[in-house]
């Protein structure tokens, strides 16, 4: 019986020339082609088949395909298993590790089919593909990957991206920790869902701008965490992926807080500086109409002591002329051109000595609290400036409880460790002894405390202050050695904690009062002072306590005087700052015709560093503006030194 002729297979009705095409097509292919008869044994290769194994073709037909290409790799019963299922006329896909005939192995993607014809299994067709780069590829896109991935999850960065529809398609795990939300919560979320408000509003749009514009872009701003505030510096770089331009926004934002806060610190210093220059400059000229104004008061308010009224006059312009001179010592304290006296001594000594005045200063209403550490070392410091540091710290507490309240001072041990300097800038690790002053009032927002020791800086009132009480804190502590922090919440209250260096040595012996308070003498003084007003004054002033007093207004009178003179000098009593001569430069001279003078300087601008030189057992120092008994009281102390 003869077959229907749409029962042919259609290979057996292909014309010759069908056949040929057919044949070159095979020939020409890319994949790697043989065929096989019902048993396995190789009756034809393509050239790609030559070229990936290495084989001739007359080295392959007739043999078997496993014998020839197989590597070691694949065990005999997964070669039954294949060879069983191809036997079925079932079409067999997997790859297989097989050796070339150089030795070499290659990786193959394999497609084998049965051939069926009139339904009878004549042989088998393999399809096979080289995949051995493009897994090599692969393995080095997934190791790239994950070494990418390790990277970003290790860094210490925020690396996020985020999509134009607002979702989040990565976000590391620092990026995660840093907002306290799960990493497994994340991905495919929109920014507004997963950060909080402030964060997600500021983020999307500068991501927006960066879809919109394509170009990069960099931003910094202040984010409220649950960590507390911080600042965040953030790149922001398009990505594309394919032909449809920016379709994604990385970012990569950066913990700039400690960045923050050196640059204000590095502006606080400035603007400290510039007040320093201003200070420095003015104090000298204005310290000596200072002197001229409370010594002048002074002598006229014993010369008037008979008319009360106009003694109440007077009074008032040599108060007026204290509350300058306390102005002009601030300013100075702040920019820490201040010469200090510092002694060991004993904090709480230092406390309970002032603990009546200050109750006095903080009034009924306000409950003073002293929590003194028994265990407690010595520290080196100003007498006068550290007391001034506690009536500041207290007045300030006082001023913020309108309504009454407390005022709590603590003295304790303290340790500043590497953490501690690390979120301070400008402390120093050590042991140090720490005074604290609480209140309990109306506390500072953030705004306030980034400004709070710049000078002229108040919150108060006008007329209630003058914005110098914390920037003279600050000076002192600086000019110290020490460190300040402040801790403050609005509604709640304030602290502000100052260290000092710790020291072990025993407190200093004060000097007896009847000796500081001796004035009067009959040495003779040679005084130098360019100023006219000023130094007849000061020499009426020391006459006036029975000295003797060479009056000279230049250095070259004075250099003649020390000269010529007959009699004993016994003091050299001489401005700091004069034309052609400093004063240390003429008491050198001057010390040198006469050895046992002793020498007194005087100036309105304390921090020379000639003067630091030179101070000792036979020279001391006053600072302008002083009256006419505490320049006598000095020069007394001085000659008895």
């Amino acid at each position: 019986m003869t077959a229907h002729a749409e029962d042919r297979d259609p290979l057996l009705s292909t014309s010759s020339e069908q056949l040929i095409r057919l044949r070159m097509a095979l020939e020409a292919s890319g994949e790697i082609i043989f065929m096989t008869d019902a048993e396995g044994v190789i009756t034809y290769v393509n050239p790609e088949f030559v070229r990936v194994y290495g084989y001739k073709p007359e080295e392959l037909v007739g043999r078997t395909t496993p014998r020839i290409l197989q590597s070691g790799t694949t065990p005999a019963e997964e070669y039954a298993a294949f060879w069983q299922q191809l036997k079925s006329r079932n079409v067999v896909r997997r790859e297989f590790v097989n050796r070339t005939k150089s030795g070499l192995t290659v990786l193959i993607e394999s497609s084998a089919n049965p051939i069926v014809v009139d339904g009878e299994l004549v042989g088998f067709l393999g399809v096979q593909r080289d995949i051995t780069s493009r897994r090599a590829t692969e393995a080095a896109l997934r190791e790239s990957e994950a070494r990418y991935r390790t990277l970003a999850e290790a860094a210490h960065d925020s690396i996020f991206i985020i999509s134009p529809d607002a979702r989040i398609e990565y976000a590391n795990a620092v990026c995660c920790a840093r907002f306290r939300v799960d990493p497994q919560d994340v991905i495919g979320r929109r920014v507004h869902d997963v950060f909080p408000a402030q964060v997600a509003e500021q983020l999307w749009r500068e991501v927006s701008s960066v879809l919109a514009s394509g170009e990069r872009s960099y931003f910094e701003d202040r984010f409220e965490s649950p960590a507390g505030d911080l600042w965040l510096g953030a790149w922001l770089a398009p990505m594309s992926r394919g032909s449809d331009g920016t379709n994604a926004v990385m970012g990569v934002a950066r913990d700039v807080t400690e960045r923050k806060r050196l640059e204000r610190e590095f502006a606080q210093a400035q603007k400290m500086e510039a007040v320093g220059q201003l200070a420095g400059g003015v104090a000298h000229d204005f310290n000596n109409l200072l002197t001229a104004i409370l010594g002048y008061s002074e002598m006229l308010a014993e010369s008037i002591a008979h008319d009360p009224q106009l003694a109440a006059d007077v009074y008032e312009i040599r108060k007026a002329g204290e509350r300058a001179s306390r102005l002009t010592r601030q300013l100075l304290t702040f920019s820490r051109k201040e010469t200090f006296s510092p002694v060991v001594l004993n904090l709480n000594d230092v406390v309970a000595e002032l603990q009546k005045m200050l109750q006095r200063i903080i009034g009924e209403d306000v409950l003073l609290d002293i929590a003194a550490d028994a265990q407690f070392p010595t520290i080196k410091a100003d007498p006068s400036a550290l007391e001034q540091i506690i009536v500041n710290l207290v007045v300030n507490a006082r001023d913020a409880m309108p309504r009454g309240g407390t005022v709590r001072i603590t003295t304790t041990n303290a340790r500043l460790d590497a953490d501690f300097v690390r979120e301070h800038a400008g402390a120093v690790a050590g042991n140090y002894v720490a005074l604290s002053v609480q209140d309990t009032g109306c506390g500072m927002t953030p705004e306030v405390l980034t400004h709070l020791f710049e000078p002229f800086f108040t919150t108060k009132p006008p007329g209630k202050g003058t914005g110098l009480g914390l920037s003279t804190v600050y000076g002192i502590v600086k000019q110290s050695g020490g460190y300040i922090t402040i801790d403050s919440t609005p509604g709640v209250g304030s602290v502000f904690t100052t260290y000092f260096p710790m020291n072990g040595d025993s407190p200093a012996r004060v000097l007896p009062e009847s000796t500081a308070r001796r004035t009067s003498g009959n040495e003779t003084i040679l005084l130098v002072e360019d100023e006219a007003g000023l130094r007849g004054l000061m020499r009426r002033s020391l006459e006036h306590y029975g000295y003797t007093v060479l009056a000279t207004e230049t250095v070259a009178e004075a250099l003649a005087a020390a000269e010529h003179h007959d009699g004993r000098i016994d003091l050299l009593l001489s401005d700091v700052v004069m034309p052609v001569l400093s004063g240390p430069e003429l008491a050198e001279r001057v010390v040198a015709a006469r050895p046992d003078i002793k020498v007194l300087y005087v100036s309105g601008y304390t921090n020379h560093a000639a003067l630091q030189r030179t101070i000792g057992t036979r020279t001391q120092f006053l600072a302008k503006p002083f009256a006419s008994r505490a320049l006598a009281t000095k020069v007394r102390e001085c000659l008895d030194a």
